[in-house]
């Protein structure tokens, strides 16, 4: 089985919503199956226009990605603007891919609301990430519940495409969503937004982490009050990075009373930056070293162009080109 997923590097690296409803889930499906994790780097031109901006956000992610890879993974890192014939294949299927399809991505309408304005690569999207999948006969994509429509209309454009030309060309991936993770507490209990800040970022300085879990928004009880973790945006994130007798333990704090909510956010605290230790530590060597991460990548995205390659020669000759 092929399992594909990506991270856009777009906003300041890895969060711990893409850790836990992406990434985590990503690498425990993967085992025993072959997997790639790529960068797309061309959907973030939809809305990064600076040239030093892109490449900082670009190298921040690869570094992070690279620094949370366990030493044996079973998967391999690219960069989509790597692969010479994405844009080829994104042409193609935007020849067969209805109009009025387009205009029922969640993605075209948020953007719509926010700006009447839009670019078309905002329109186009869904299309760049169909091809993203297709082009590499991808099995499965874990994906958030945010994700979900894009893959449905994966499947919808490969399935056109296979009906128009007569063939069985195109895989149809099943995406793979961890119930469990679909609805990851924020440190305001909104949703998660940019405009918001309301994410935890896991590579930022021990300073700056601390503040933002200090931050977290909790109950109103006094020290000495008894609490309950269930309804603790605190603990609701504990439950990810502690196993189960600390857990207990904790609940238990909560429940006797003089524990306030800051005992809770400094053990989520240390809890954190025990859990990321090592990937911290590998992140600040590929951030000292970048040629570490560009050994790496150039490594792996000649084998996901291989593969990409060899699908438009044959998708070439399906279309008469």
């Amino acid at each position: 089985m092929r399992i594909l997923t990506g991270v856009k590097p777009t906003w300041n690296g890895m969060h711990l919503g893409n850790y836990l409803g992406m990434y985590k889930p990503f690498t425990q499906k993967v085992k025993w199956h072959e997997g790639f994790l790529f960068l797309p780097d061309f959907h973030s031109l939809t809305s990064v226009h600076d040239a030093d901006t892109m490449l900082r956000n670009k190298h921040r992610l690869a570094a992070e990605l690279l620094a949370l890879m366990p030493d044996d993974a079973p998967f391999m890192i690219f960069e989509q603007s790597k692969m010479s014939h994405i844009n080829d294949i994104t042409w193609i299927l935007s020849s067969v891919t209805s109009y009025s399809l387009m205009l029922r991505a969640h993605s075209f309408k948020d953007s719509q609301n926010k700006n009447s304005d839009i670019n078309m690569a905002v329109f186009n999207y869904p299309i760049l990430m169909a091809a993203d999948i297709i082009g590499y006969d991808v099995d499965m994509v874990p994906v958030g519940k945010d994700q979900k429509q894009h893959l449905e209309f994966t499947r919808d454009i490969a399935g056109n495409f296979n009906k128009t030309y007569g063939v069985d060309f195109f895989k149809l991936p099943e995406p793979y969503i961890d119930e469990e993770l679909a609805l990851i507490p924020w440190i305001d209990g909104r949703k998660m937004s940019k405009s918001y800040d309301n994410f935890i970022w896991i590579f930022d300085d021990e300073k700056t982490l601390k503040k933002k879990i200090m931050s977290i928004v909790t109950g109103s009880e006094a020290l000495e009050d008894m609490k309950d973790p269930d309804s603790c945006n605190v603990y609701a994130l504990m439950k990810y990075f502690a196993d189960s007798s600390k857990l207990e333990e904790i609940a238990s704090k909560y429940r006797e009373g003089w524990y306030g909510y800051g005992h809770a956010k400094l053990e989520l605290l240390d809890m954190l930056l025990t859990y990321f230790w090592p990937a911290r530590k590998k992140y600040q060597e590929y951030i000292d070293d970048y040629s570490l991460v560009e050994q790496e990548l150039e490594k792996w995205n000649a084998i996901a162009e291989k593969l990409h390659n060899d699908k438009y020669i044959k998708l070439k000759k399906i279309v008469g080109l």
